[in-house]
C-alpha cells in the first residue's frame, strides 16, 4: 500500500477500516496498546485534502472523520508523540523521511489536540462523553516514561483517580 505522503484514498480507507475492525474485536476491559490509531489516519487524510491530493475531497475526509470519531469510543488513552527535530529521521523503508512532511503532519496532530483540549464539547473529531484521554508526551524519553506511568499501571490497566499520585490523598507518596 502507498502510505504517508504517497497515500491514496484506497489506502486510507483500507487502513481506517482495518484499524476500526481491530478495535471492535476487543472488549472494553482488554489492555491492548496500538502503535497507531484512527486519529493518525485522519491526520494523513487531512494533510492530503489540504495538499489537493486526488480524491481527498471534503466529502471523503468528512466521511473518514465520522468513522474515526465513533471508533474513538474503543480507546481509553492516546499518547501523542510530537516530532522532535533533535532526533534524526531514519529511513526504515516504510515511514516517510521528508522532514517538511513530518512537520506538517505533526502540526495537524497539534491542531487536533488543541481542538480536543480547548473545545471538548465542539464534537468535531471526538465523541461527546466517551472520548479517550489525549496525552501529549515530552521529548525526553525518561520524562515520557514517567508521565505514562502516571496514567498506565505496569499491568496495562489505566490508573484511576484514587490510585494516582496526583490525587491529593496520595501526596504523602511524593
Amino acid at each position: 500500500l502507498q502510505n504517508s505522503s504517497e497515500t491514496t484514498i484506497d489506502t486510507q480507507e483500507k487502513i481506517l477500516n482495518f484499524m476500526i475492525d481491530q478495535l471492535q474485536l476487543n472488549k472494553k476491559d482488554d489492555q491492548i496498546a496500538y502503535d497507531r490509531c484512527p486519529l493518525d489516519n485522519i491526520a494523513y487524510s487531512m494533510w492530503c485534502h489540504d495538499k489537493g491530493v486526488k480524491g481527498f475531497t471534503k466529502k471523503f475526509v468528512t466521511k473518514q472523520i465520522n468513522l474515526m470519531k465513533e471508533s474513538m469510543r474503543y480507546l481509553d488513552i492516546i499518547l501523542l508523540c510530537r516530532f522532535d527535530p533533535k532526533q534524526a529521521v531514519k529511513d526504515d523503508g516504510f515511514r516517510d523521511t521528508d522532514v517538511n512532511f513530518i512537520k506538517e503532519v505533526d502540526n495537524i496532530f497539534s491542531s487536533l489536540y488543541n481542538q480536543y483540549a480547548q473545545n471538548p464539547e465542539a464534537d468535531i473529531f471526538f465523541p461527546t462523553g466517551d472520548t479517550p484521554c489525549l496525552l501529549p508526551l515530552p521529548d525526553d524519553p525518561q520524562q515520557r516514561i514517567d508521565l505514562i506511568a502516571e496514567y498506565i499501571a505496569p499491568d496495562g490497566a489505566l490508573i484511576d483517580d484514587e490510585e494516582s499520585i496526583l490525587d491529593p490523598n496520595n501526596l504523602n507518596e511524593l
